[in-house]
């Protein structure tokens, strides 16, 4: 990989930073075919998945079980505020794939169909925890409620070094959520709503089954173990 160095002059330093910059596009593609290599297994015939978002290392593992002539059926969580879930539904039904949107309030009507969940991450912490799209934590709890295995997957260049407690403790937390009080609500309502709640939510490694990576299936705890090899190599 390109390093910058004392010295160099500032049309080098531009080369360097733009040769790591596409060997790490590179690499990240070639990170996110090894989780679909290792979660693909997990996904058989007949089997109805329960899927959070849009998630581009989802939609890999999926096509690869495609690929693998594994007849299965999906639904997709909407997502709000972006519904970035129909993004997810339009990519499968042009694979082939039976699909349903349900909204985000509707996962625990639909979780006694499922036989297994799949989330992406933005972020894995030290504790195995997981942050990612809004909605993802109460979708691990209501899995969990009903025993249904919940699977993240996440590239490792996405291990971070924090420790969060609770929601709260996210470099993302905003405290300015929409109030009306005695305002009556307005047309650019929804606008606002998504102006002002959060992104992101924090999942933690209790309610995480296993997690798909590049580096192989891992329990939570085993992400602090790479970790600490991370940082001491």
């Amino acid at each position: 990989m390109a390093r910058l160095s004392q010295g160099q002059s500032a049309e080098e330093c531009s080369r360097a930073l733009i040769q790591a910059g596409s060997e790490f596009v590179q690499g990240a593609g070639g990170c996110r075919d090894r989780v679909a290599e290792f979660g693909s297994a997990f996904v058989r015939d007949d089997h109805t998945i329960l899927v959070h978002s849009y998630s581009r290392v989802i939609m890999g593992l999926l096509r690869r079980a495609v690929k693998q002539n594994k007849r299965f059926r999906v639904y997709v969580t909407e997502s709000r505020p972006d519904q970035s879930g129909l993004k997810a539904a339009e990519e499968l039904q042009a694979l082939g794939v039976p699909c349903e949107v349900v909204l985000d309030a509707a996962v625990g009507y639909i979780m006694e169909k499922v036989d297994l969940v799949l989330a992406g991450a933005e972020g894995v912490v030290e504790s195995g925890g997981l942050i990612n799209k809004i909605g993802t934590y109460q979708l691990a709890i209501v899995a969990k409620a009903a025993k249904k295995p919940f699977y993240a997957l996440a590239e490792s260049f996405k291990f971070v070094r924090l420790y969060p407690l609770s929601q709260y403790d996210l470099p993302t937390h905003r405290s300015d959520l929409l109030a009306f009080k005695d305002t009556k609500p307005t047309e650019d309502w929804l606008a606002r709503l998504a102006a002002t709640n959060p992104m992101l939510d924090y999942t933690p490694p209790e309610l995480i089954t296993l997690l798909f990576t590049d580096l192989g299936v891992m329990t939570p705890s085993g992400v602090s173990d790479e970790l600490i090899k991370f940082y001491l190599d």
